[in-house]
């Protein structure tokens, strides 16, 4: 909730402004502002908990306090409104740090269905490490499942595993290039998913998620729950020393080597490489599904005819390139990824691109998505105001920049969403999806 952090902000400066404006006067009305900012504090930390912003600016509110006694003190006045115009600025600092990197939440779902959550680390024994051949190794998977649930219960933690949670936020960090303390709201963050809860009866069509580089299977959290209470099993999948750290089957954790050169040319080759390993890793959590799997009751109630690949970013590359190859899939989601398949490739299931429309163009990527639509077996849709971090819940940790998250990025996830059961829905009824409906999410064919 930034409008906490961001209304607390706001009456640290009113508190400021009052309290130097009428330094000469009685001080009832500093007094009534200063408690009201530091109730709306106190409710911050409760709704929130010790985020770094707030901790900012609790400390800012101990330096409010200090300038506004000295500024009423009479000494020095002009001293005194010099260092409360600078703590203004730093007060105005902490706001836009509260806005950029608002507290994770995950929304409400709308289905009908309660949401449960299981974990698992499954193995490919075919496969090296990295997804080669090397004798002697076998391919970890590590899987997140969402799924329908029997009946409502309690929210699990965003990133249940306290240990592999604190490897992921680290890398991350590196990543993005910020302290890995920003990224403590991932930690703090709880899902509306029952963690191991029992599975509705009934028989749901089933979604394998692959992420970006350098990404996190986690991200897909609001996307996923948002499937799984319309009743879809969701299985998101990491990809070993892609990801940006994931666990493995032995217990420690992977994390992203992959390395580019520099060289276009070469870089390219790389990436179509890195795409069959994802799609190898997608069809290896299909052969999983076809195999009785005790540790994963939730899967029970999985249909294995009905199986989507989707996938953000390099993940749609991965679920195009999956799809291209193993008939068992039947409809493919392709959320903002540069398609890498060889480019005569025409798939037999319908694929559904979801495009993000607060970027720049880019000719190639408009290229390849007309290609594998030009037999009119699927749709593309572009949704406004959302970027490329914006569909997935990277959208939801970093505040709505344009061109990074997109005004809309909050919502894309949910966006992308509603689109993934328009074309679950056209699997299911073998038709062309519904272009009007996906309409009304954003612009299509464009």
């Amino acid at each position: 909730m930034p409008w906490i952090d961001i209304s607390v902000a706001a009456l640290l400066l009113a508190a400021l402004i009052v309290g130097v404006a009428t330094r000469r006067r009685r001080a009832v009305p500093v007094l009534i502002v200063g408690s009201a900012t530091v109730l709306l504090l106190v409710i911050a930390f409760v709704l929130e908990g010790a985020r770094l912003q707030l901790i900012a600016e609790a400390v800012a509110a101990v330096v409010v306090a200090v300038v506004v006694l000295w500024a009423r003190s009479g000494r020095t006045p002009r001293l005194a409104v010099a260092g409360a115009t600078l703590v203004a600025l730093g007060v105005v600092g902490i706001a836009g740090a509260a806005w950029a990197l608002p507290p994770m939440s995950v929304p409400t779902p709308s289905g009908p269905h309660a949401v449960g959550v299981a974990t698992h680390v499954w193995t490919d024994p075919t496969r090296d490490a990295h997804g080669g051949s090397t004798p002697g190794q076998v391919r970890s998977l590590p899987v997140t499942v969402w799924y329908p649930a029997a009946r409502p219960g309690p929210g699990s933690a965003y990133l249940p595993n306290a240990a592999s949670a604190a490897a992921l936020t680290g890398a991350l960090a590196e990543q993005y290039g910020m302290p890995a303390l920003l990224f403590d709201s991932l930690n703090r963050a709880r899902s509306t998913a029952t963690e191991k809860a029992s599975p509705a009866d009934g028989s749901f069509p089933v979604v394998i998620a692959s992420p970006g580089f350098n990404s996190t299977r986690w991200f897909f959290t609001s996307w996923a729950e948002e499937l799984a209470s319309n009743g879809i099993v969701v299985i998101a999948l990491d990809h070993p020393y892609d990801a940006a750290a994931t666990e493995l089957a032995d217990g420690s954790i992977a994390y992203d080597d992959l390395r580019t050169t520099g060289d276009d040319a070469a870089d390219q080759a790389l990436a179509d490489q890195w795409a069959g390993i994802r799609a190898a890793d997608i069809r290896a959590v299909i052969d999983t599904l076809e195999r009785p799997a005790s540790d994963a009751p939730e899967l029970a109630v999985a249909d294995r005819t009905r199986i989507i690949a989707a996938g953000h970013s390099a993940g749609g590359a991965a679920a195009i390139e999956a799809a291209r190859l193993d008939p068992r899939i039947t409809g493919v989601v392709d959320i903002d990824g540069m398609p890498r398949s060889p480019a005569d490739t025409r798939l037999a299931q319908p694929l559904l691109a979801v495009v993000a429309g607060d970027m720049p163009a880019n000719p190639d990527y408009d290229r390849a998505l007309s290609s594998l639509l030009a037999d009119r077996n699927g749709a593309r849709i572009t949704l406004d105001g959302v970027a490329h971090l914006g569909m997935i819940d990277a959208g939801r940790l970093i505040g709505p920049v344009p061109g990074l998250t997109g005004a809309n990025g909050p919502q894309g996830a949910r966006l992308a969403a509603e689109a993934t059961l328009l074309l679950m829905k056209a699997v299911d009824t073998r038709t062309p999806i519904d272009t009007r409906a996906l309409g009304e999410l954003g612009a299509v064919g464009e």
